[in-house]
């Protein structure tokens, strides 16, 4: 405790202890989902560990480990440095952290001195790395600098025709963009393909937001720029309107300087942004008549980050204003695309889809745009997923009531892991947990993994009045044809009539349309399953020719006997749906047990 208490780094070490619930869960999703098989414990506690380490040193550095390394470096500053390299200025440079971006070849061999070896190597390699893109990284102790070099105001930009501004403006989002823009050129020679935008607001109270736009090579510093801190902007260029915003847009040029000052060393010096309440405009009869208290405190503009909250969210604790949101839940309701149409622009349409959410306190509506809701049609009412990333909005009037509202996009970094898919929680036996089946018809367990045998299929018509067409214990339908066999979600179209049906059999003038339900026994209870046909059947494909009816029907009859391990998820009905499973193979000791028993008789 003494030695802990002399280290000089004790304070950061409390602070990487302090591990938030949703970077544990959407990390041990992910890995999960890397790994679909022969995963242990340990091993993902050894992978957690590491990527913790990086991702506490990025967040609260603005580096990874493997860019800690300290080393001797020369540098030849760049001219537009030179204005601070004065007499008066002189220890500015003093002491002074800096941020680079030192691509890797930038090291060359010094011909005079290479072939001497008793020099050291630092001295017969040149370190000059390009500097344009160069970061000062400023402290309390800089106020003065601060208030003497960034006076401008956004609002100036409108009512002076100067070429120049300097501005202390606050991060309030970075915002990378993955896909190639087709936007203009740096040069004549070299396109922006990568953009890194920056959100930004100055100390005013007109809350008006500007965008420092950073592309390819310059979009290697995003890493260091977090929400709340603050950045001084000097001599930014201002981009011509671009057409996807309607902000200003500022462009980082030969010229420009940043200087960055971390939100708690802005505080300290009285530098920060502070009593905004614009985005918070609550009457004091609103106040204290609202029962949901914020669970993190609001930055000066209103918001709650979630991205360093420890405890586990649930949606009892959602409100609005919220930024970087982790939720787990069951889902109980999907909604087909509702695309939203800009009003202001015609031809602007996004693709808009809804699905509900429950967990033990609550249910909660949730907006998935775009590519994020897309990907969300591939789960299933009943399944669990995991959702980070989310944000929630103002809030809007609607009728009487002001109401705000869940969203999530590619954008925000949304991204959805469905945990009752994850294969690595069934083939990996340290986290299967195969439970008993009259157990879970007891509890009313909607979601569980359990060890049985199919003993037997039933085909069901899709009618008004459902029934059994055929089954494994009943004498074929000989008109019915197996060919059609299809892979889908509950109902689908596995078998069609035979000879085709007449204009006046309106039954089945599209052909037949029902499901497979398979019937599975582990020991201690029998349930009816549906799904996985594709898996059950590729199983004992290979061993018949689909040439005739008979084939087909031994085809679903061959399944019997299949031992396997499953994730079973309840439906509305007693029938399950099956959303994974596994074939159960027995170990090698398994079978030496098993042939010694057989020996024994």
């Amino acid at each position: 405790m003494l030695k802990t208490d002399r280290n000089p780094g004790r304070h950061a070490i409390a602070e990487a202890t302090k591990i938030p619930w949703s970077w544990v869960a959407v990390n041990t999703a992910s890995i999960l989902s890397e790994y679909p098989t022969g995963l242990t414990k340990v091993v993902l506690l050894s992978i957690l560990e590491l990527s913790w380490e990086r991702t506490f040193l990025k967040r609260h550095k603005g580096f990874d480990k493997n860019e800690s390394s300290k080393r001797e470096m020369d540098i030849y500053l760049h001219p537009k440095f030179s204005q601070w390299i004065s007499f008066e200025d002189h220890e500015f440079f003093l002491n002074r952290k800096l941020r680079i971006v030192c691509p890797p070849k930038t090291n060359a061999p010094i011909t005079t001195r290479y072939d001497d070896k008793t020099l050291a190597r630092k001295h017969r390699i040149a370190l000059i790395p390009p500097t344009e893109h160069l970061i000062f990284i400023l402290t309390r102790f800089d106020k003065e600098f601060v208030q003497r070099e960034f006076a401008d105001k956004i609002r100036d930009l409108a009512k002076s025709n100067q070429l120049n501004y300097n501005f202390w403006l606050k991060i309030i989002h970075v915002e990378i963009i993955t896909h190639t823009s087709a936007t203009a050129s740096l040069d004549a020679n070299q396109s922006k393909l990568n953009r890194t935008d920056i959100y930004l607001m100055d100390m005013t109270s007109e809350n008006q937001a500007v965008i420092l736009s950073l592309y390819d090579q310059q979009a290697s510093l995003s890493p260091i720029f977090k929400r709340n801190d603050y950045i001084g902007l000097y001599r930014p260029k201002i981009q011509s309107p671009r057409a996807d915003v309607q902000e200003i847009v500022f462009e980082y040029s030969s010229e420009t300087v940043i200087f960055l000052m971390p939100e708690k060393e802005a505080q300290d010096a009285g530098l920060a942004k502070i009593n905004l309440t614009s985005m918070v405009d609550l009457s004091e009869s609103e106040i204290s008549s609202s029962s949901k208290r914020d669970i993190i405190k609001r930055d000066e503009e209103g918001f709650m980050d979630c991205e360093g909250y420890e405890p586990r969210i649930n949606i009892s604790d959602m409100n609005y204003c919220m930024l970087n949101a982790t939720l787990f839940g069951k889902v109980i309701g999907l909604a087909n695309n509702n695309p939203y149409n800009d009003p202001n622009n015609a031809n602007h349409k996004m693709d808009r889809y809804a699905l509900r959410i429950a967990d033990s306190t609550g249910t909660m509506d949730i907006t998935l745009w775009e590519c994020s809701g897309r990907d969300s049609r591939k789960i299933r009412v009943g399944q669990y997923i995991l959702l980070d990333n989310l944000v929630t909005s103002d809030k809007n009037e609607s009728g009487n009531k002001r109401v705000w509202y869940v969203n999530g996009s590619v954008v925000l970094g949304t991204k959805m892991y469905n945990v009752s898919t994850l294969s690595s929680l069934l083939t990996s036996h340290e986290f299967r947990n195969i439970i008993p089946l009259w157990y879970s018809k007891e509890m009313k367990m909607d979601h569980f993994q359990v060890e049985g045998t199919i003993t037997g299929w039933e085909f069901y018509l899709k009618t008004q009045a459902q029934f059994v067409l055929s089954s494994s214990n009943t004498r074929p339908n000989t008109d019915i044809d197996f060919m059609d066999l299809s892979i889908g979600d509950r109902i689908t179209t596995i078998a069609r009539k035979v000879p085709k049906p007449t204009v006046a059999d309106t039954a089945f003038e599209r052909g037949w349309e029902g499901w497979l339900e398979w019937i599975l026994d582990d020991g201690t209870s029998t349930c009816k399953i549906y799904g996985g046909e594709e898996t059950l059947l590729n199983v004992t494909a290979h061993h018949f020719k689909l040439m005739s009816h008979g084939s087909q029907i031994n085809l679903l009859s061959s399944v019997i006997g299949l031992p396997m391990i499953c994730s079973l998820t309840g439906t509305s009905t007693s029938t399950y749906r099956m959303d994974q499973m596994t074939l159960l193979e027995p170990t090698q000791q398994e079978c030496r047990d098993m042939l010694e028993i057989m020996g024994k008789k």
